[in-house]
């Protein structure tokens, strides 16, 4: 039997008599520093996606801004420029209000009901943005994606897509596969882990 179910065992088992107040205080607290530590163990891989995903987001801001500032007058790059801001930006708030959530996150009330209501939480903060990232990805992906290749084109190559269709195809493919492939592999790593972590978890408790 693990700690967990130990100690899950013995404070449920525990009575409320003035002999056994110190006892199942220790319990309580030893419990939710348990929950909580494995709780931030498994849902560390997801912050490090956080702070990357955010940092890089930021850098596309920085260098769509500075796009849009220093070719103002193209009106085509300006339009791409602010059309590649604007699908940031829903993605960027959905990321900041699900990850803070979850950071805030706290064992509130009485064991052994908070223990399950704070875990539950936890999944279901974590895996709500997941599936919204997943679907949310199928846009931004490609689009975005179609925006960077027609800006370099346009601002780098002289006569832009319209004088290389092909090469900026095969620029166009090779981003897609490329970031995919990044995307899948970070799923598996900072998401679909992580969750099942969370719901062997918070099985154990309920066992």
């Amino acid at each position: 039997m693990s700690t967990l179910d130990q100690l899950k065992k013995h404070w449920e088992q525990s009575s409320p008599t003035p002999a056994s107040v110190g006892a199942a205080s220790l319990d309580e607290a030893t419990l939710r520093k348990i929950v909580t530590t494995r709780v931030r163990k498994h849902t560390q891989a997801s912050f490090t996606y956080f702070w990357a995903s955010f940092t890089l987001q930021l850098l596309v801001y920085a260098l769509l801004s500075h796009v849009l500032i220093k070719y103002w007058p193209q009106t085509q790059v300006r339009l791409l420029s602010l059309l590649g801001i604007g699908l940031y930006i829903p993605f960027t708030i959905v990321l900041m209000n699900k990850f803070k959530r979850v950071a805030r996150g706290q064992l509130k009330g009485k064991l052994p009901s908070s223990v399950r209501d704070y875990l539950s939480e936890q999944y279901q903060l974590l895996n709500s943005f997941f599936r919204f990232k997943k679907r949310y990805e199928l846009v931004l992906i490609p689009v975005s994606a179609a925006i960077g290749v027609v800006l370099v084109f346009m601002l780098y190559v002289p006569g832009g897509v319209q004088a290389y269709p092909e090469g900026a195809l095969i620029t166009y493919t090779l981003t897609l596969v490329s970031c995919y492939g990044a995307i899948r592999a970070e799923n598996r790593k900072s998401f679909i882990r992580p969750l099942q972590q969370l719901r062997d978890l918070l099985g154990e408790y309920q066992e």
